[in-house]
């Protein structure tokens, strides 16, 4: 396998072959073996330089340079997220492979992220946002689990209002906001009020597709009380857990302003 530059930190050979799965490296010339940490393989010259490009040329959407790329980044470092990121979208969306986001998540619920892995992979994320509505739970589990620290918090925020409120304007339907969703973005609103999230729940309450404001269709009762219990109470739960007082204070003002227009014009 390629070393991508690495050599032997007994003789100094270069003469050497390196197990990506493993991570370890054998030294054909005096036989050392050597293991290698993510966190050393990501700092790795052919690694940063692989991984640029594969984003680059992604973000340019020229998918075949960046797989090319990407899989470079993989023969030294075989479980690099941004770079199976990659892999998998060029397969769920060039190939047509149905499942190989579905997996890409899977296999990075086992793997602790380096900071700067995040950071792509945030990157990514928004550059590909509009292809991702079927991955939105997958993708806020896999990036708030790595951003747990205090510090983290401010980027967490902006990676999420950056992403579920254009999510969020390009629905279909109340399908999407399950309860497993909605615990997340409950969740979030409590660790760091994601505001330009609860402003577009609170604007979808008349602007989904379902809402009876769409088709004025408030004479149908049983879809509207369901519209009502099942999108409208939700999303007030999530807007009554924002952590900024500030925040909270306007957002629950107007929240409780259209659920009574609401009730008033669905005669509930």
């Amino acid at each position: 396998m390629n070393s991508g530059g690495l050599q032997c930190h007994g003789c100094g050979s270069s003469n050497v072959e390196f197990d990506p799965k493993n991570r370890k490296l054998i030294c054909n010339t005096c036989g050392k073996e050597e293991y290698y940490s993510r966190a050393t393989l990501n700092t790795n010259g052919k690694v940063v330089f692989s991984r640029q490009n594969a984003i680059q040329f992604f973000m340019d959407g020229r998918f075949e340079d960046s797989r090319h790329y990407a899989m470079e980044v993989l023969n030294i470092l075989a479980d690099n997220a941004p770079a199976l990121y990659i892999m998998a979208y060029y397969e769920e969306f060039v190939v047509k492979n149905d499942g190989a986001l579905k997996r890409f998540f899977h296999q990075m619920q086992e793997v602790a992220l380096e900071y700067d892995e995040v950071q792509d992979l945030r990157n990514l994320f928004v550059a590909s946002s509009y292809r991702l509505q079927d991955f939105e739970t997958d993708m806020i589990q896999l990036i708030a689990a790595n951003m747990q620290a205090e510090e983290d918090m401010e980027e967490l925020c902006g990676f999420i209002d950056q992403v579920c409120p254009y999510l969020i304007s390009k629905r279909t339907s109340t399908g999407y906001l399950t309860k497993e969703l909605a615990d997340m973005y409950r969740e979030l609103a409590e660790h760091c009020t994601i505001p330009k999230t609860c402003f577009a729940l609170l604007k979808s309450m008349e602007t989904n597709p379902d809402s009876p404001y769409m088709d004025n269709s408030f004479y149908l009762k049983s879809k509207t009380r369901y519209f009502y219990d099942n999108y409208i109470i939700p999303i007030g739960t999530i807007i009554n857990a924002m952590s900024s007082q500030e925040y909270k204070e306007k957002f629950v003002s107007t929240y409780q302003k259209k659920q009574a227009k609401f009730l008033a014009d669905a005669e509930l």
